[in-house]
Parts: C-alpha cells; structure tokens; sequence
C-alpha cells in the first residue's frame, strides 16, 4: 500500500485526521471546561460578596474594625454554611484583615502587589490554586481552590475588599472526569475511522494490483502472438508446430481474457453498490428514455420496484408525475443539466412531499444517442423555509410600513409651509403623540427582531438581576392596559404582602406586556382578563385568561415558533408572529417555564412559573423550575 502514492496520501491524511481529535479534545476543549469552571467559581464568589455587602449594610463605607457590626460570625453563619466556602476574610482599605472565618489571621496586613494595584483599583482578583500550590500570599493549599477578591468603592475611593477561598476539588475531578472520557471516546472512534480507512484502502490495492496483473498478461499475451505470427511466416515448412503453438496462445488468451470480465463483474458490482447508498434516488435511461437502473433511493421515492419498469419507458415510474413530459421540458439538457421539482402524495392521508429532480446527460459506447441520468431528492423542508422566509419578509414589510406611514404623513403635515400653521397646540399634541406611539411601536418591533437574531446566533440572553416587587409590576401594567384598552375588564388578584423576585425588571415587563397584548389582540369583542399571582415554595405563577377566539390543537403546537400567528383572519390581528417566541427564551433564561392551554372559542391561558430567587447553581433535576403538582 505504501508504494502507492496516491493510496500513501491518503492513509497519511487520515492519521492525521484521527489524531487531530484527540489533540482538539486535550488542547481546547478541556482548557475551555477550566476557564469555564474559573469563571463560574469567580460569578459566584462576586455574588456571596454582594450578598455580605448588602447584608451588612456597608456600602459607600471605608472599612475598619470599628465599623463591622457586633456579631459579624453569627449574621454571615447562613454564607458560612456553604461546604464549597473554605475561608473568608474581609479588608480595611489599608490591605488590614479586620475579620476572618480564621481567627489567628485577624490584624495582618496584606501589602501584595496584586493587592495594591489590582483589589485596590476596584478590579476582582480571582486566581486559581490547585492542591500542593502556593497562593497569591505564599501558602501551600491543600485542595484546588479559587481564591477571589471583591473590591467594593466608598464612593470614589477604595472602601475595603473580601477574599472568599472557594473548594473546586470536585468540580476539578468532574471535568478531569469528563475530559477523559471525551478524550478516550474520541480517540476510540478515530480509532475506528482509522481502521475504515486502512481497510478500504487495503481492498482499493488489492484491486489495484489485480488490474495492473491483468494488464501486463494482456500486453505479454500481444507480444507473444506477434513474435508467433513473424515465426510463422518465416517457418512455412514447421506450420503444424506453428498451429500448435497458435491453439496454445489462445487459449491462455482466453484465459485472461476470462479473469479480466470476471474483473469487470466484480467493479459492476462496487458501482451498483455505490448507486444503492447514495442517499437520493439515481434513474439511468437510454437514448430513448427507457429505464436502465434505479438505485433503492429511488424505489423507495416512487414505490416502484427496479425488475417492474427496467426497460420501460419513465412515463410508467409514476401515475402522479409525468416525467417523460417534464423531461421533454428541459431543453437544456442537451447542453448541460437542469432541474424541475415535482409533488408525489403519500399514501393512506399521508402529507405530501416535494422533490427536486436534476438531469444530466448519460454517454454510453454501446449507443450513439446519449441516456440521461435523473437524480431525485427530497427538499420538503428547503421549500417549507423558502415558504417561511417569504411569509415572514411580507409580514415584517407590512408591520415596518404601517408606522412608518403614518409617523411620514403626520410629520409632513406638521412640517410643510402649506399646513404647519392650520393647527392648534391641542391637534400638534395629539399629532405628535401619534408620530411618538408609532415610533415606540416601530421601536419595539425592531427590538423583538434584534431578540430573534440573538437567539438565532446562539447567543446567551444577558440579564441584569434585581430586587423588586413583582406584583407592584402587575398593579402597573394592568392600570395601563386598562386605561388603554377600556372594552377590556382586568381582574387582578393578588397574594397577601409584598411579593419580592430577584430577576430581570425590564425582560418580565417584556414578558408581561407580550402576553397581555395577546390576550386582548385576541379577545376582539372584549370581554375579561383576568390576571392572577401565586406563590409557592421557592417559585410564584403568574396566570393569564382571556375569553377571546382560543386556538386549535394545531396552532397551540406551533404558538412558541418563530414568525408563526395563529389564523386571526376573524381578528385583523396584526403582527409578525415573534412574541411568543420571545417570551419563551425570556422565561427559559430566568430557570422557569411556561405552557399554554386553549380551547376555540373558549379563550387562552398561559401560565408562566419563575423562580423567587436566580439559583446558585444548577442541581441535576432542579433546573429549569416548573410547574408545581
């Protein structure tokens, strides 16, 4: 095999190709499992300082022993409890350790330069220590830790710092674990791609070798014959030994003659096997479009088996195509390939399928006229985008342009020479209002576009946690639905207290606005809404009915895809089918869930679960948060 160059080449390129896994999986990928862990470790270790901050009522303060509150170790008891914390300290802006979880550590002072240049900027230091490796002061640790120090500012100035020495020793074993079994999964399968590789390269030379043998029997069998012919001639009087000599010839011709067609059977049967994989259908004609092969792909597009039409001609492939017609209709075929696409119905109230079909000439010695070769595949789904795309650059065309109109004509009313003195500070108000709800309805619609595409990319939604009360939020927007919307009549009930949720205010304002405005785009002839919140242990449920036109099974399948609206040809409800979608993606990234239930002409409920507080860390089964039993 390695004689070959070519055969060479390639067994070369696809060890190279098997180690190059492997190397990825040890150079990149577990790298990346490290760097990830660091900045988890680190997220949270800024977390546990805001919460002690917080907690202890010192921000916007200079830290010293006298400013710490009296029972310190008892009101960071609940932080303490957290097995991962090894030990936390806490800093006078002079770099003094003015508290420690270690008692003996209390009044030392810390003039590192990290200390000075970094913590004392108001940067987080965080620095990753495995087990028998000094520490950014010089001590020797005996786990894999991270040590994270968190600057907090009083006002311009460095107000103090708090170091957190976070346990990783598991997270570290699990993704030591995890690479390894990456790594040794890869390297098994290119283990196995590599053996392919030989294998099939091995048979590749084998035939090789018995074509190159062939050929050189033929090329000796000719010379022979022609240095017998030449003997003969010049030996008319030896013609029976001559004869002999001829017999003997040919029949070692016909010999190779024999092993070289059984050659041709065996590569006959390698291409057959090549047609049969490929996974579109392939038909070979003649000149006269009568049907030499047809590969498996293709039986199974038409439900025809090869041995029924193998001769006929293509109008017989299909009763709900007419090939031999769509064929005649390429008149570049000649000169090139072309393409159509057809429909076949399945069978037994089966959705029908769409096909592509490609034709490109097919020369044969045997015959003069040229064949045609008919590839056939499925694009069903290439023409359900194609439909959607189309469906969705309309709709989005339509809901830009209708603000966009009205925000031009009302300006030009009140900007041209001819009209901007004909009104009143009242009508200019209430121009200037509808230029303004235009441009924030334009403004929101290009928002939810730029959403998708965030989504789209593969990007994580970014939240900014907060502390607020979740049914002040609900008492908000529902006064301003039903200021705005008085056809509508909002019940809201709410528990008793104060609700507090830790979350992102603007993307459950979001979230909020989305399901009330479809709640009335859907309730045309008005009606209630009725609006209610619960709390349970560490989650609260918001509930949403409307008595609108409700959806089918059908379009509740869809109500969470991308650029889909239910059927409102009863409502003209206007948007682009992106809301659902958005609130979906919002709720999923709090750690919470939603579902949808309806009926038509009953009405819609959605109900949204989120957790009370964003989780530390995610628990196998725990995340994401979802409906209580």
């Amino acid at each position: 095999m390695l004689r070959n160059k070519l055969l060479r080449n390639l067994l070369i390129l696809s060890l190279a190709i098997a180690l190059l896994f492997p190397g990825y999986e040890y150079l990149f990928v577990h790298p990346a499992y490290q760097d990830l862990l660091a900045e988890e470790t680190e997220s949270e270790a800024v977390r546990y300082a805001s919460y002690i901050v917080r907690t202890l009522g010192l921000e916007n303060q200079s830290l010293t022993r006298v400013s710490l509150p009296e029972g310190l170790e008892k009101q960071l008891h609940p932080a303490s409890r957290d097995t991962r914390l090894i030990k936390l300290r806490i800093f006078s802006a002079q770099g003094e350790i003015i508290f420690s979880t270690v008692q003996g550590e209390i009044g030392s002072l810390n003039d590192k330069g990290y200390f000075r240049n970094i913590v004392a900027s108001g940067r987080v230091y965080s620095k990753i220590v495995m087990k028998d490796s000094r520490t950014a002061e010089g001590d020797v640790a005996r786990l894999d830790i991270v040590e994270t120090y968190v600057p907090f500012m009083a006002g311009a100035a460095f107000g103090g710092a708090v170091e957190i020495y976070s346990d990783i020793t598991a997270s570290v074993t699990r993704v030591k674990r995890l690479s390894l079994h990456s790594m040794l999964t890869t390297l098994l399968m290119s283990c196995g791609f590599l053996l392919a590789i030989y294998l099939a390269l091995w048979r590749a030379q084998i035939s090789l070798l018995a074509r190159d043998k062939a050929n050189e029997a033929l090329r000796v069998a000719n010379e022979e014959l022609e240095q017998r012919v030449a003997e003969r001639t010049r030996e008319l009087s030896d013609a029976n030994q001559g004869m002999t000599r001829q017999i003997a010839e040919r029949n070692e011709t016909q010999k190779a003659l024999a092993q070289a067609l059984e050659e041709i059977k065996i590569d006959r049967e390698k291409l057959a096997g090549i047609l049969s994989s490929v996974p579109d259908g392939v038909i070979v004609t003649d000149g006269e479009l009568h049907v030499l092969h047809m590969n498996a792909a293709a039986e199974s597009i038409l439900n025809l088996p090869l041995d029924e039409v193998l001769g006929q001609s293509i109008d017989r492939l299909s009763q709900d195509v007419d090939f031999l017609k769509m064929v005649s209709q390429q008149p570049s075929v000649l000169h090139g390939s072309d393409s159509f696409d057809f429909e076949l119905f399945g069978a037994d109230n089966q959705p029908s399928r769409i096909f592509q079909g490609r034709i490109s000439q097919f020369v044969s010695q045997q015959t003069e006229a040229p064949g045609m070769i008919l590839l056939i595949r499925d694009v069903t789904r290439d023409r359900e985008i194609e439909r959607m795309k189309n469906a969705f650059l309309g709709m989005a065309a339509h809901e830009l342009n209708t603000p966009l109109t009205t925000i031009i004509g009302y300006s030009e009313l009140l900007t041209a020479k001819e009209t901007a003195g004909n009104f009143d500070a009242a009508q200019q108000k209430e121009y200037l209002q509808l230029i303004h709800n235009k441009a924030v309805a334009l403004g929101g619609l290009i928002d939810d576009l730029l959403d998708v595409g965030r989504f789209e990319s593969g990007r994580p939604l970014t939240l900014r946690y907060q502390q607020f009360s979740l049914d002040d939020l609900l008492r908000e927007l529902t006064a301003a639905f039903r200021e705005k919307y008085g056809q509508h009549r909002f019940e809201l009930t709410l528990p008793d207290g104060v609700v507090h949720i830790c979350a992102d205010r603007s993307r459950l304002v979001q979230v909020v606005d989305h399901v009330f405005s479809n709640a009335v785009k859907y309730s045309p002839g008005g009606g209630a809404v009725i609006i209610s919140l619960l709390v349970h242990d560490v989650t609260c449920e918001l509930c949403v009915f409307d008595e609108g036109i409700g959806m089918n099974q059908e379009q509740l399948a869809h109500i969470f895809d991308r650029f889909y609206r239910a059927d409102s040809s009863d409502t003209a409800v206007q948007g682009v089918g992106l809301g659902m979608s958005i609130v979906r993606h919002i709720v999923l990234a709090h750690h919470g869930d939603i579902r949808v239930t309806s009926q038509p002409g009953s009405g819609t409920r959605v109900r949204v679960v989120l957790p009370m507080m964003p989780p530390v860390e995610q628990e196998e089964g725990r995340l994401p948060f979802s409906f209580p039993d």
